[in-house]
């Protein structure tokens, strides 16, 4: 059973779209899928709080998954303090993602759940098959994110 973390409020990067686009998420794109988005921020604003759930628990649409633990066990330390979930309420549907993270705010007991990213499993975790057991490959994914990110950072 995953454990429920409370939340203030969710709101979306400012740089949200510019990241998106650079795993191919115009726009438009992230516009297609804007009534699922409203859904699970809805849903997150309504419950004022988010689901966490660990490797091996059933996933639940809406429930978010720390990032920095791979499937089996490794930690991947550029992703620590990231969390993901699907957008689509389908359970053979694992893509697209959300990229969050919660952030404390001054005056505000509870974190914001910050939507970072749109992107898909493989433009974070890597493609299935050999690449994904390619040391060097994973880290580049890894570091591209992470760099993304701090960039988002030190812009807002």
């Amino acid at each position: 059973m995953g454990r429920r973390e409370k939340i203030s409020s969710v709101e979306t990067s400012a740089l949200f779209h510019v990241i998106s686009a650079e795993y191919g998420f115009t726009t438009d794109v992230v516009l297609s899928y804007f009534q699922d988005i409203d859904d699970l921020i809805q849903m997150w604003e309504r419950d004022k709080c988010v689901w966490v759930y660990s490797q091996g628990e059933k996933h639940q649409h809406g429930w978010i998954k720390p990032s920095h633990i791979k499937g089996n066990g490794a930690l991947v330390p550029f992703y620590i303090g990231l969390h993901h979930t699907r957008v689509l309420d389908d359970e053979r549907e694992t893509d697209p993602l959300l990229v969050l993270s919660f952030e404390q705010r001054e005056g505000v007991a509870e974190p914001v759940l910050v939507i970072l990213t749109m992107l898909d499993h493989a433009d974070m975790f890597g493609e299935t098959g050999a690449a994904k057991h390619n040391e060097q490959q994973m880290r580049l994914i890894h570091q591209r994110l992470d760099a993304l990110l701090r960039h988002l950072s030190r812009s807002e």
